[in-house]
Order: structure tokens, then sequence, then C-alpha cells
């Protein structure tokens, strides 16, 4: 197995993961904030939907235009559920997933300067992670929301 297909079959896991905890919160919860403040459920599956998209984009140095950026904000909103959420990660994903496996591990090492984590150059390698960092990253949110309003179940 090469890595470019670990990296793949691990940020499906994490989305899995992610979208099993989302999709087990109430329907009076998927849209809630804790304090009235940061993401609800319903939020961070309208990102982790787009995340492949923004993946490419990051590996490749493309440049959303305003209207670009409109547009994903847009088809951001229209997405109402978590499963609605987890449809549109699934098509995303593919062509992720196409790219990744494509990439010769020559260009693992290849560097592409990202104004996160203070700004600086990221290996293709650090940026293959994003997907499955990110869907991992708010599987915890997800998690947390939970246990506030007295759910303690793993899902």
């Amino acid at each position: 197995m090469t890595i470019q297909v670990h990296v793949v079959e691990t940020a499906k896991e994490a989305a899995a993961e992610f979208f099993r905890y989302a999709k087990s919160m109430p329907a009076d919860r998927v849209e809630w904030k804790a304090e009235g403040v940061g993401q609800s459920v319903l939020s961070m599956a309208r990102e982790i939907a787009m995340t492949p998209v923004w993946a490419i984009q990051a590996m490749t140095g493309v440049e959303s235009s305003e209207e670009d950026q409109a547009a994903m904000m847009e088809k951001m909103g229209s997405l109402s559920s978590v499963e609605q959420c987890e449809e549109e990660f699934s098509k995303n994903v593919v062509a992720w997933a196409e790219f990744v496996t494509a990439l010769p591990d020559s260009k693992l090492s290849d560097t592409r300067w990202l104004p996160y984590n203070g700004g600086r150059d990221h290996t293709m390698l650090e940026m293959l992670e994003y997907p499955r960092w990110n869907a991992t990253y708010h599987t915890g949110q997800v998690a947390f929301i939970q246990t506030l309003y007295g759910d303690k179940n793993m899902y």
C-alpha cells in the first residue's frame, strides 16, 4: 500500500466517524451552539463536506475568486442536513482521492507556503493529511457537544 492510498483510506474513515457521530445528534441539537458561540454540528458537517475541495486548492495553489467563494458559501448554506453534507462529501472526496493517488512519491516533499501554523512552508505530505485531520478534529467537537447535553454514548 502506498502512503497516498493510506491517506485516502484514513481520511474516508475519519469522515465516516465524524458523520456517524453527527447523525446521532437529535434534530433539535444539530444547529445548537454551546453558549451561543462556536460552530454547530451542522456547520461542522458543511465544512467537512467541502474539505476535499479546499485540500486540492491548497495543494495546487488555486486561489478562489470572490465569485467562487460566494458560490462555495451558497453551496454550503444549501446543505440543510448532516445527511446532505455526507452526500456532498462523498462526491467531493472522489476528485480529492484521484488527485492524491496520482501524486508521485517524488512530490511528497515539495512545499507550498500556507498562512496556517503562523505561516510556513507545508509539505505535500502534510497537506495530504488535511481532510483526515479536519474530520478527526471535528469529531472531538461533536462528542464534546453531545456530553454537554448529557449524551455520553460512544458512536
